[in-house]
């Protein structure tokens, strides 16, 4: 599964209405895993997620984030999917 920010729930089904603010704008789950509050999305092996900066693509259970700030950092990340 590929969002701009989170998927707003703890298990994904394809299709289920998810807030969209949140999708595309959450930076909380991210917040919490860098915290320690570490859990996986049920429902798909993969989750990548962008619009928060991290200094180089980070994972947290099955979450992968890869928004390195190519516009002021320079590092532009990529994600192979098979």
């Amino acid at each position: 599964v590929i969002a701009h920010a989170d998927y707003p729930d703890d298990s994904y089904d394809y299709g289920k209405q998810v807030d969209i603010d949140s999708v595309l704008w959450s930076r909380d789950r991210l917040l919490g895993s860098l915290q320690g509050n570490i859990h996986p999305i049920r429902g798909a092996d993969t989750f990548i997620f962008g619009h928060m900066i991290v200094d180089y693509t980070t994972t947290f259970a099955n979450q992968i984030y890869i928004d390195t700030g190519s516009f002021c950092s320079g590092n532009l990340s990529f994600f192979k999917i098979k």
